[in-house]
């Protein structure tokens, strides 16, 4: 999976855990939006490193 798919799949995931996280809050202050924001950022980064842990893996065993 090339970089740019991965960087995909984290924005989109980051995007989808704060539009998700403002909705179940039903709070949309500012301080609210950071807070959601930060979450989401540290989710998308542990996600990203998942799917290239997952990719180097699944390559090793394909070899």
């Amino acid at each position: 999976m090339d970089r740019k798919r991965i960087i995909a799949q984290v924005v989109a995931a980051i995007l989808l855990y704060t539009i998700i996280s403002l909705i179940l809050e039903k709070e949309y202050t500012q301080p609210v939006v950071l807070r959601e924001l930060g979450e989401g950022s540290i989710f998308g980064i542990i996600y990203g490193l998942f799917i290239w842990i997952r990719e180097k893996w699944r390559n090793k065993e394909s070899e």
